[in-house]
């Protein structure tokens, strides 16, 4: 690929420092506008803020194939003000221990404008009932907080240890960043088919911005759609030994056509070194945006980026950074470029061409024999 290892790396590092949760994507969204208007591509916004960017194929007759990824990450939001205290809503995922005694246990966060100021603060117990989800937030400073707005745990945006990237928000932040590196190389020499670059929003909160594309039919209905997520590790789907071709979620298995372009890309890739690394599995630790576009009729597969500390929840039960391999996320990259490239020859894996290939005299054995 054209684009460095650390150039890519780059634009995770600047998408880390981006906090974003449903409902308030606005930093990252201006980001990958930026991003994709400095690439010559002039990307689209639907009414409900998914951003959607076409790099036009070299020619016809080749399935176009989107690569979907998520612009937030689990959080609350602040929807009231009690003096210099905030009622907080869970929106996604968030760890058990938000709602743990704060004395015993205390939880600091960020709460974060639109505008990126950012206000420290800490979690102070919770409000209403368990089931309600919701928090008080103690401000450090009294603060004219504008609201609603978004609150992230006070974590690190992005720091490097060896092979490891801890970032605040990999989910799906290093999703995001692996298509616009790809899109880099893209934009420089199309492939033979329409490639899409897709942002959603408020996946955390049940897929919404990708249902509603998928119902909407936002891209053509015969296009591969492949999801980027940062999926909990699992066995078999360890970090450090490649990005994960997944063939599926806890909800659906994908397609298995989709699921040959990845194949194809990765023997390409093998081929060119034969160090290059990638796992397969079904990543059963949730589910992810494939499953929403899947539900209405369109051909799916993904790739995941083994994680760590899986929506900020550690083993321990506290709160910690999510951290994925840095070896992973370049692999990613160079799957997702590859995998572009490979659309027109999905049909022609030496797996596909095997399974479509009856032996004649073991055909003719069947029908000479009882």
């Amino acid at each position: 690929m054209s684009i460095t290892p650390d150039e890519a790396l780059k634009i995770l590092e600047d998408l880390g420092g981006l906090p974003a949760t449903s409902f308030h994507e606005g930093l990252v969204s201006d980001y990958v506008l930026e991003s994709l208007s400095k690439l010559g591509i002039e990307p689209r916004r639907d009414p409900y803020g998914n951003i959607v960017a076409r790099i036009p194929g070299m020619t016809s007759g080749v399935p176009p194939i989107a690569f979907v990824a998520h612009m937030d990450h689990p959080g609350f939001e602040a929807i009231e003000r009690r003096g210099n205290t905030l009622v907080a809503a869970a929106r996604g995922g968030v760890p058990q221990a938000s709602f743990a005694d704060p004395v015993a246990s205390p939880i600091p966060v960020e709460v974060v404008a639109a505008s990126g100021q950012r206000w420290k603060a800490q979690l102070a117990g919770i409000d209403g009932a368990p089931e309600d989800r919701r928090v008080l937030v103690s401000l450090k400073e009294a603060a004219d907080v504008p609201l609603p707005a978004s609150i992230v745990f006070d974590l690190t945006d992005f720091n490097r240890h060896g092979d490891l990237l801890y970032m605040r928000a990999a989910d799906d932040l290093a999703g995001c960043a692996a298509i616009l590196a790809a899109l880099h190389d893209l934009a420089e020499v199309p492939a033979l088919g329409d490639v899409y670059g897709v942002f959603t929003r408020a996946e955390e909160v049940g897929l919404v911005g990708a249902r509603i594309m998928a119902q909407e039919h936002s891209l053509p209905l015969d296009c591969l759609v492949v999801s980027l997520e940062s999926s909990r590790e699992l066995p078999g789907a360890m970090q450090g030994l490649g990005p994960v071709i997944r063939v599926g979620d806890v909800t659906f298995t994908f397609s298995a056509e989709a699921e040959q372009v990845l194949h194809v890309a990765r023997q390409a890739l093998v081929a060119e070194n034969p160090d290059y690394k990638v796992q397969r599995q079904l990543m059963s630790g949730g589910t992810c945006e494939a499953s929403g576009f899947a539900a209405w009729g369109y051909a799916t597969t993904g790739i995941a980026f083994p994680l760590g500390n899986y929506h900020n929840a550690t083993p321990e039960g506290g709160v910690g950074a999510e951290y994925i391999n840095a070896e992973d996320f370049i692999g990613g990259v160079q799957l997702v470029t590859q995998a572009a490239r490979s659309v027109a020859a999905r049909r022609s894996s030496p797996s596909w061409k095997r399974l479509q290939a009856v032996p004649a005299d073991l055909q003719q054995r069947l029908l000479n024999s009882d």
